[in-house]
């Protein structure tokens, strides 16, 4: 049916609209916070998070320590990381940062499937970028009554994904990334976890760790440690943690290699009150594992 626009009331032209199936744009209330304009954001349905609008940010962008909190609760897991790419910053730096599928992102009653995000380890702000804006027919903000009008897309397609969960080879996550966990600021340096190293049994789990001090922070055996590679095995019947395996690489690129009998000495052992084995563990133990069959 053709619409005819003119010499018609304004109830008539509403009415007229609404058959032609016109699309009307959503207006969310906007947050006023650190003294910018953000727009709640629900993440896979789980927790809300308020996110500044960013149309230059290719991805939707989390900062590192969030995203730490996302995987310790569950809320993001290991079958949701993708692979790393290279970004340009504001300052036209490149970093190299860990993608992973949300599979779920609602703004106000909008729900996008599969919006691609990124893992930026520089402090900064929760970024809505491209990758959710770009799947919109329209968005603009309301500066005057502070909100945010999006109207979706009818033909809004979810960009091609291929998680890491889809290329198991027995029971290990395939690819060769790290991804950090730890805060950005954390005092104690940067804790990473190898998701290629993920392997499970029953309620066993085994997998790496790096764990990178600050410069002159850690000596062992009279020198100072750059880095150190744990292989750990967890229970998550009981909540214990042993370790299998250590390798520390010293400032000056020499290493020193745990051995048999050292390792030997190391007894399973309850975590709680360590926050960085707490999340691991929360990431590892809601991790299954496949068998192939």
């Amino acid at each position: 049916m053709q619409c005819k626009l003119s010499e018609i009331s304004g109830a008539a032209l509403l009415a007229m609209l609404l058959i032609c199936g016109a699309a009307y744009p959503e207006s969310i209330s906007l947050v006023r916070e650190n003294g910018t304009l953000q727009v709640p954001v629900v993440i896979n349905g789980k927790t809300s998070l308020n996110f500044t609008i960013d149309s230059g940010a290719t991805d939707v962008s989390i900062p590192a320590n969030i995203f730490f909190s996302l995987t310790r609760a569950g809320i993001v897991s290991p079958q949701d990381f993708l692979d790393k790419r290279a970004y340009t910053l504001a300052d036209g730096s490149t970093e190299l940062s860990q993608r992973f599928r949300i599979r779920s992102l609602r703004v106000g009653d909008l729900e996008l499937r599969d919006v691609i995000a990124s893992v930026m380890p520089s402090a900064g702000s929760l970024l809505l970028g491209q990758s959710f804006l770009s799947r919109l027919k329209s968005w603009s903000i309301d500066n005057e009554r502070h909100e945010l009008l999006i109207t979706p897309s009818a033909s809004s397609q979810p960009s091609l994904i291929v998680p890491r969960a889809a290329s198991i080879r027995g029971t290990s996550i395939r690819g060769n990334g790290w991804v950090r966990l730890s805060d950005l600021n954390d005092p104690a340096g940067a804790l990473y976890v190898n998701t290629t190293s993920f392997r499970g049994e029953g309620n066993l789990r085994w997998f790496s760790e790096k764990h990178v001090f600050p410069v002159h922070s850690e000596k062992w055996l009279g020198k100072w440690v750059n880095y150190a590679v744990d292989h750990w095995e967890f229970n998550c019947g009981d909540e214990r943690a042993k370790l299998d395996a250590r390798t520390d690489t010293y400032e000056d690129g020499s290493q020193w290699v745990a051995d048999s009998h050292l390792l030997s000495s190391t007894a399973w052992h309850r975590i709680a009150g360590d926050a960085w084995k707490e999340g691991e563990m929360k990431l590892l133990c809601d991790w299954q594992p496949q068998a192939v069959t």
